[in-house]
């Protein structure tokens, strides 16, 4: 898998910089974590501290466009979408309680 950072954006108001990449890679689509790997390895950023937003590949094509976030610290990292942290394995999903369903009326 290759990869090329080709925008960062500094977002000082947030506390992030907005990266996007471009990846092309030889079989199947990489994983978010190979993914997240090589874009810690090419721009320095801690792993607990990246967020990917998206990875857009087109059908039959080996490449793919990728837009992360890295965050200057953990509580600056509570502003991004729950979803998105749960989805990279950041922060742990809810457990559903159990409701108790009252019998039903005849």
């Amino acid at each position: 898998m290759e990869l090329a950072i080709t925008d960062k954006k500094e977002n000082k108001t947030l506390g992030r910089t907005d990266i996007a990449c471009s990846i092309s890679f030889d079989k199947a689509m990489p994983s978010r974590k190979e993914i997240r790997e090589a874009i810690c390895a090419a721009s320095g950023a801690a792993p607990d501290l990246l967020v990917i937003v998206s990875v857009d590949g087109g059908f039959g094509t080996q490449k793919a466009l990728v837009s992360a976030r890295v965050y200057s610290s953990k509580e600056t990292l509570s502003v991004e979408s729950r979803h998105l942290l749960i989805r990279d394995h950041l922060a742990e999903k809810k457990a559903k309680a159990a409701k108790a369903k009252a019998p039903a009326k005849k």
